[in-house]
């Protein structure tokens, strides 16, 4: 490796740990037939061309219900930064700003927020919500993208943005089908 490209490189590979909310087990973790924990916002997961029921569970305290944010965009990166959480364990900090939470749907007029589902509780305690998707033709994984990321109703959160607290991100998670 030319010794010019190594912080470049070494930047490249460290800043997606930093850059978007991270789901934390226990507190914020979305996770979609149990693929993205732990992950940072903006994974992508393929489906291809859909004819799948998306089982989507956040793995938060005991109890506790979410609310699921979709739009029909890809995730954008600190679309709206939140104030820092007091969550314990703690959430990692994001790249944008001193947060360590972030709404990370794209929020531009061509988006916006198009679904907004609660997730009660399952029989486990945790936020569940099972979407069916149908049969999609066209090119796998081209066809179509729904990104969801979900807001935790747990004490440990400050309230992102202008609403009084007590809600928690979860990291945002890019479909595609």
């Amino acid at each position: 490796m030319h010794l010019s490209t190594f912080p470049l490189a070494a930047i490249l590979a460290i800043c997606p740990a930093l850059a978007q909310t991270t789901g934390v087990v226990g507190i914020n973790d979305l996770t979609v037939n149990n693929l993205g924990s732990g992950t940072t916002s903006c994974a992508s997961f393929c489906f291809p061309n859909g004819g799948v029921t998306l089982n989507m569970m956040v793995t938060s305290p005991p109890g506790s219900f979410a609310i699921a944010l979709f739009n029909f965009c890809p995730c954008q990166v600190c679309s709206l930064p939140g104030p820092t959480n007091a969550c314990v364990p703690a959430i990692p900090a994001t790249a944008c700003g001193p947060s360590n939470q972030s709404l990370d749907l794209d929020l531009t007029a061509a988006c916006g927020l198009s679904v907004i589902v609660v997730m009660p509780p399952s029989t486990a305690g945790t936020p569940f919500l099972s979407v069916p998707i149908p049969t999609l033709p066209g090119p796998p994984c081209a066809t179509a993208t729904l990104t969801v990321q979900a807001v935790v109703i747990d004490p440990c959160g400050l309230g992102p943005f202008a609403l009084p607290g007590p809600f928690v991100m979860t990291q945002a998670i890019t479909l595609l089908f």
